[in-house]
């Protein structure tokens, strides 16, 4: 007698979300780089400007630090909302921003000691065009360290690197993505453009009055708006760790230029 039981039908995977629940949903995965390889690749340039800037008197940087690593020092603003004033929690965010995004990632505990090495080959290399623009510009302190000792440039323009990206890329675009994407249903494509362009501006005018102290300049505005393009889409097609690390080889390059 033949069987007539039936097989049961096996169950159906469940729909991938219509909307893209964080920005690592609309990223390129084979090409974003790994939180945790992130992590340890942005350790090393966080230490040398936590400890750096120990170091550091208040006439090196022109009377106020503030006035050269603005993002860090909104960091700092922000904690002290919470009761904390450590100088070292800015620091700590990114640890635990990165940290997080590994956890919520699922990926395995594992670091590719050459992904992290190429990642400084890697940042040097795309620092190269954004310095060959700078000097068709012929205007060196954008987007750079001000003038002064090259060991303060150097120190506060690996800071700027970490905490200008860690704010207007990490932050301000995955905010715009949550809320373009997952509040009002924008396209993909929509979602990104306005959180490149939107970036690239505040990261301009974060250097010029109320937040920043420098006077404003259109040449620098524009360069600064136009660098700040260039790593935000660096940021989208690689991630924060490159991003940051373009940057802050492209201020070291200044500097010792």
């Amino acid at each position: 007698m033949a069987n007539s039981r039936k097989s049961k039908p096996k169950p159906a995977r469940s729909a991938a979300p219509s909307t893209a629940r964080s920005l690592l949903e609309l990223q390129p995965e084979r090409l974003l780089s790994k939180p945790l390889e992130a992590l340890v690749f942005l350790l090393p340039l966080i230490l040398f400007y936590e400890i750096g800037c120990l170091f550091l008197q208040p006439a090196d940087v022109g009377g106020a630090s503030q006035d050269r690593v603005v993002a860090f020092h909104l960091l700092q603003l922000f904690f002290r909302l919470f009761g904390s004033t450590g100088v070292w929690m800015p620091g700590l965010a990114v640890i635990v921003i990165l940290l997080c995004t590994h956890v919520a990632s699922r990926q395995p505990w594992r670091i590719r000691q050459r992904t992290v090495a190429i990642m400084y080959l890697e940042s040097v290399l795309l620092a190269v065009p954004l310095l060959m623009f700078n000097q068709l510009l012929r205007s060196t302190t954008a987007c750079g360290p001000a003038e002064g000792s090259v060991w303060v440039d150097v120190v506060l323009g690996v800071g700027a690197g970490v905490y200008e990206e860690l704010v207007f890329r990490l932050i301000f675009i995955s905010l715009i993505v949550i809320v373009g994407t997952d509040l009002l249903r924008l396209p993909n494509s929509v979602t990104l453009g306005s959180a490149v362009v939107l970036s690239s501006l505040a990261f301009a005018a974060h250097h010029h009055p109320p937040l920043g102290s420098e006077p404003f300049s259109f040449d620098i505005f524009a360069f600064r708006a136009l660098a700040g393009g260039y790593l935000a889409i660096l940021f989208v097609c690689r991630g924060y760790g490159p991003a940051a690390g373009t940057h802050a080889a492209y201020n070291i390059l200044v500097a010792l230029a």
